[in-house]
């Protein structure tokens, strides 16, 4: 008899799990929550899980998790992009367990936005680990964990559609472990290594260009990039947003976030004698390509502001 999993979920990471354990004959059952900052509409999962077959229910409350699993009787939930915290306790009855998806490395990445957060440090690598749930916010034994390389392309919606492909291989591993009856590899986490990170604020998102070189400017871009529409500054009483940028050797003036615009360049300078060469940058949702910053008012000369 093939193992019932349940999926819990409000966003559309979820959606290359949903097609794999639906590719393998899996049954399998999604629980979509209710969000009001969801990446996909309710009406599209249901679309999406009507033709694949899956049976679907929608979250009006989230107190409706703990009778949805008791109706259904999932063998083994994976939990996957879902905002509200879960007691435990109350989904005891799950015979395989129940495991959260986290989108971070375990514990020094604990907390709901671990990508951005891995990102905007500048780690050299980005990890993802399956742990098992309990009432202590990410802290239970890790079952899978696996870790990428951070390379200059990456961006934070990159690594959420790369680590969205990337937990297939962790649930189907834990899943065949499983099946041949073997007890899943648990790892306990250290917590002399603990750390939480909160949900970035508009301070996280923000250039400080007297405090920030160019490769923290640059890892912060990237932390930013597309969710946030770019890292954040200041100027003329205006937000811009810098969406893309790389070092540039071009001459700038020595105080930090000075503009310098020539030959179609948009320069910046940074602490150590660095410049940041902008490609494109965003102001009121307007993705704006560098070479026509002069056309919205940017001049060289003018200075970034470093604080809020």
């Amino acid at each position: 008899m093939p193992m019932k999993v349940g999926i819990v979920s409000n966003s559309k990471i979820c959606i290359p799990l949903l097609s794999y354990l639906s590719s393998i004959k899996a049954e399998v059952i999604l629980y979509f929550g209710k969000s009001a900052h969801a990446d996909v509409s309710v009406n599209d999962m249901a679309g999406f899980c009507r033709m694949n077959y899956i049976p679907f229910y929608a979250e009006d409350d989230k107190k409706e998790l703990y009778n949805w699993q008791q109706l259904n009787e999932p063998d083994i939930i994976f939990i996957t992009g879902y905002s509200h915290k879960i007691d435990i306790k109350e989904l005891s009855g799950v015979p395989k367990g129940t495991y959260n998806i986290h989108f971070g490395k375990l514990p020094q990445y604990r907390g709901p936005s671990p990508v951005f957060w891995q990102l905007k440090n500048g780690e050299k690598e980005l990890g993802l680990c399956i742990h098992q749930l309990t009432n202590k916010l990410d802290s239970g034994a890790v079952t899978w964990e696996q870790n990428i390389k951070n390379e200059e392309y990456h961006t934070y919606n990159y690594i959420n559609q790369a680590f969205s492909q990337l937990q297939v291989q962790g649930v189907a591993q834990i899943i065949a472990t499983l099946n041949s009856r073997q007890t899943p590899y648990n790892k306990i986490q250290d917590e002399t290594k603990a750390r939480y990170y909160k949900k970035p604020q508009l301070a996280d998102v923000m250039i400080n260009w007297d405090t920030m070189d160019a490769k923290q400017i640059l890892d912060l871009i990237k932390a930013c990039t597309s969710w946030n529409n770019g890292a954040s500054t200041l100027i003329n009483g205006l937000e811009l947003k810098i969406l893309d940028a790389e070092p540039t050797l071009a001459e700038v003036d020595s105080i930090l976030g000075s503009i310098n615009i020539a030959n179609n360049k948009f320069n910046v300078g940074c602490i150590g004698n660095q410049a940041l060469n902008i490609n494109f940058f965003n102001i009121n949702n307007t993705c704006i390509p560098a070479r026509h910053a002069c056309f919205y008012g940017l001049k060289t000369g003018q200075i970034f502001i470093s604080k809020i």
